[in-house]
């Protein structure tokens, strides 16, 4: 089935599905971890989305383990029935501690639990391929348990991965309203302003985008692309800006010489042929883009995301 999402005229600078339409705060009751509840927060970005925290285990199954120390802004190392163990958070991709804001997100984590202990709370897969514990965590605070994985992506720390969890859907929300509000990475010039002068992001958007081709993903990359457009008004330097999705797996940094005049388009296929002529090729030798749901941020020379757009699986048709 050929899921293509296209975007005639124009299109908001930030692109929210009416699937993440609003923030969900999915901490549990504040009587320390006793029983879980699921409220809704309407953040204005359109119809309310409700999930449900995940159940926490009776008391006399809970795991509890001490932060020992943070390794970036989405992995820890805890202690566990006096056993080390590093530990992922669950469902979140957080800039490497290399990358513009990886330091600042992994400080803001150490800030919030380095030192305490935190509830540990599993989901449908145990650990990765790295053999770390894949876990949601909750932080008991005087003011009630805090879901820090959801903390992160709402604090503009993390980015909400659509991969099958439980939260897809509220952490895509909330990334949406951090987008949105500037908040953490997503400031408009976190990173840097290269020319100093500028007073807000230019006004690249992404116009089209082919995720799902005919056929098994891999086998017809080139006809997998996204497009953007320059919805501005003046020219725009694309040279050495980087296209990636919310993984931390696909990343391409675009050639020299790329400049959009207003009205203009840029298409990047995830092959090596294909697409209009001017198209830039990836030459992937994998789909790029899932089919489950993905996010395309486009980021300037420095690392500031000046492009944000989210679809999800249900998007087929469109």
């Amino acid at each position: 089935m050929r899921r293509r999402i296209v975007h005639r005229g124009i299109v908001p600078l930030i692109i929210v599905l009416a699937l993440v339409a609003s923030a969900c705060n999915t901490r549990p009751t504040p009587d320390a971890f006793n029983t879980t509840t699921a409220n809704t927060a309407d953040l204005g970005l359109g119809g309310a989305v409700s999930t449900t925290p995940p159940t926490l285990p009776p008391p006399e199954e809970r795991v509890i383990g001490s932060v020992i120390s943070v390794i970036d802004g989405d992995t820890v190392t805890l202690r566990i029935a006096g056993v080390d163990r590093d530990v992922r958070l669950l469902g979140i991709n957080a800039p490497e501690t290399s990358a513009c804001w990886g330091p600042d997100a992994a400080a803001l984590l150490s800030a919030m639990i380095v030192g305490r202990d935190v509830l540990l709370v599993s989901g449908d897969e145990d650990a990765d391929s790295f053999g770390r514990l894949l876990r949601y965590l909750y932080l008991d605070t005087t003011a009630g348990p805090v879901f820090v994985n959801s903390e992160m992506v709402r604090a503009g720390n993390a980015l909400g991965l659509q991969n099958g969890h439980e939260y897809e859907r509220a952490f895509k929300s909330l990334e949406g309203a951090a987008f949105q509000s500037g908040r953490g990475m997503w400031g408009t010039f976190v990173c840097g302003d290269a020319e100093g002068i500028r007073a807000d992001r230019p006004v690249i958007r992404v116009s089209a985008i082919e995720f799902d081709p005919r056929g098994p993903d891999d086998d017809n990359l080139d006809e997998e692309w996204v497009t953007i457009v320059n919805e501005g008004y003046g020219r725009v330097s694309l040279s050495g800006w980087t296209l990636r999705d919310e993984s931390s797996r696909h990343r391409l940094t675009l050639p020299q010489g790329i400049v959009l005049a207003p009205g203009d388009e840029l298409t990047v296929v995830t092959g090596c042929e294909g697409g209009p002529v001017d198209a830039i090729h990836w030459c992937s030798d994998s789909a790029v883009w899932s089919n489950q749901g993905d996010t395309v941020i486009v980021s300037d020379t420095l690392g500031n995301a000046v492009v944000w757009y989210t679809y999800t699986g249900e998007d087929a048709g469109k």
